[in-house]
């Protein structure tokens, strides 16, 4: 049993400093992958430690109960993770298209920011169609593309095989694919 692990049993016990180094521990494993999330540096309004923090907000309101060990931690991360961009998307998207704000012109790069959050937005979309055919094919997207988690982390984290997580997340994109064209 890693320390993580030993950590969030204490944690779920009540002891509020227990899940504090939890985080500790694996912040920076956090902050790697909201920079690959965020391609390396985001934006101003959501950048790889705001993200984080962020994640971290979120995670610790749910708090320690059921958590089982860093990779389930890691699983429940990548969600928080999808659902904090997701949210920065529609934001962003809705501020695009009035959203009380005065309109201006927007740069090259403002809209390229604006084309990749209806994208994201698409993306999301995607997946909830997705999630009916299988939430497994889901999952594992959550974990290789929203908490970059490699194979073998994702394999951990879904409580499977490796094989098996190199043929669901091959089938997700395929389904993925197929999605996004409709």
């Amino acid at each position: 049993m890693g320390e993580v692990t030993r950590l969030l049993e204490r944690a779920r016990g009540g002891d509020a400093a227990a899940w504090d180094r939890v985080v500790e521990l694996i912040y920076d494993d956090l902050k790697r992958i909201a920079r690959g999330v965020l391609g390396g540096q985001g934006s101003a309004t959501l950048n790889p430690t705001g993200l984080v923090h962020d994640c971290y907000l979120r995670l610790s309101r749910a708090g320690a109960e059921g958590v089982l060990d860093r990779d389930h931690f890691m699983a429940l991360a990548a969600r928080a993770m999808r659902q904090l961009m997701l949210n920065h998307a529609r934001d962003r998207v809705a501020a695009k298209r009035g959203g009380g704000a005065r309109h201006i012109t927007l740069g090259e790069v403002a809209a390229e920011v604006d084309a990749e959050a209806e994208q994201l937005i698409a993306l999301d979309a995607a997946l909830i169609r997705l999630a009916a055919i299988d939430e497994r094919l889901v999952r594992v997207v959550e974990c290789r593309v929203f908490a970059g988690l490699t194979e073998e982390e994702t394999a951990a984290a879904m409580e499977t095989s490796l094989r098996s997580v190199q043929r669901l997340y091959a089938e997700a994109r395929e389904q993925l694919a197929q999605l996004l064209a409709d």
